[in-house]
């Protein structure tokens, strides 16, 4: 059943008069303008507009101008819609989905569906970048030649664990991913757009042995593709899954005092760096080890992973600590949601 419409594609007048911002519910309309931007960013939102706000505002403030964002919301409540259609920007598309998936596969493998641009980038809603990230991002994928580029990021820790380090993640084994050590999240990954189709979209998380966006990297390494790692920290991640309740209150104080903060980026980039830590190197027999499990297409992580967690299991913890309800009984057909928000697809009859 299609929900309702509840600010369908309507255009609104910006004081720019250069600049409009589009809003689609349940499904209504396309992206707008004919010119292809340079990127098309994907972010995955449910219900916590405070953050998305902040991470809107990241990427507003970006020193490359040339993008679209598809914002997919997991069946939002109307708060999310407005967040958006605030920034009164026609470079900002939102999409609400009629069902709720529960996590990041379905609505990103939409998002990527819907992409125009030369590169795709992930942005998660709790994430934010540094000005310099597209722009970075951007020049490395071209430099390289890669399929994928992965930014240095910091996983910043909750204020409230006091004396934590912040962990610096996004190393590579002599500037391209190593499935034994890489570890790239979502917002800190960039991918040729015409390198999607052979590399595929995320896998559901209950089908995954590990956090999906490592699964994809993973199985993205396994069929080929060039995946190089870019040694400039971007990427601020701030993991709700560590942070309890994070989805049960709608604030975002951690996230607005790194954008105050982010007016110095260079600033804000020695003081993360001043407090974090890269992970301990593994010894040489347990690294070989992974390495063999890796090109067997064993992820090197999967029997840690599956000791603490059967599959599946990970997404229910992670929504037990931010609050939410389980998971759904019955996963959306994401096939069917894939062809009806597909770019270029025939659009879903109104609701």
């Amino acid at each position: 059943m299609t929900r309702p419409t509840i600010g369908a594609c309507r255009p609104i007048r910006n004081k720019s008069p250069t600049s409009w911002c589009s809003v689609e519910k349940g499904g209504q309309g396309s992206p707008i303008g004919p010119i292809e931007p340079l990127v098309s960013i994907v972010m995955a939102t449910h219900n916590r507009p405070a953050v998305l706000h902040q991470a809107l505002k990241s990427l507003i403030g970006q020193t490359l101008q040339d993008w679209e964002a598809i914002v997919i919301g997991d069946a939002c409540r109307p708060d999310t819609a407005a967040t958006v259609a605030a920034f009164e920007d026609a470079r900002i598309c939102y999409i609400d989905l009629p069902v709720n998936f529960g996590e990041q596969s379905g609505p990103n493998n939409i998002g990527f569906a819907r992409a125009r641009g030369r590169f795709v980038a992930i942005l998660n809603h709790d994430d934010l970048w540094f000005p310099d990230h597209l722009a970075s991002m951007c020049g490395w994928i071209d430099a390289t030649g890669a399929d994928v580029v992965i930014a240095r990021g910091a996983v910043i820790e909750s204020s409230a664990s006091k004396g934590s380090r912040h962990m610096i993640l996004g190393m590579g084994r002599d500037g391209f991913y190593d499935p034994v050590t890489t570890v790239g999240f979502g917002s800190a990954q960039m991918i040729r757009r015409t390198s999607l189709p052979t590399l595929g979209p995320w896998r559901p998380a209950s089908q995954c042995v590990c956090e999906s966006s490592q699964d994809w990297l993973f199985r993205a390494w396994r069929k080929g593709a060039v995946i190089a790692t870019m040694p400039h920290l971007t990427v601020l991640m701030l993991h709700s899954g560590k942070r309890e309740g994070s989805y049960a209150r709608d604030t975002a104080r951690e996230q607005e005092e790194l954008m105050d903060a982010m007016d110095a980026p260079d600033a804000l980039r020695v003081r993360i760096l001043g407090n974090a830590e890269e992970p301990a190197p593994l010894k040489r027999s347990r690294y070989l080890k992974r390495r063999l499990l890796a090109m067997l297409g064993i992820h090197p992580r999967a029997r840690s992973f599956r000791r603490q967690y059967r599959r599946g299991a990970f997404i229910a913890m992670l929504r037990r600590t931010r609050g939410l309800p389980p998971m759904p009984e019955r996963e959306p057909d994401a096939n069917a949601l894939l062809a009806r928000y597909r770019r270029g697809g025939e659009r879903p009859e109104g609701g």
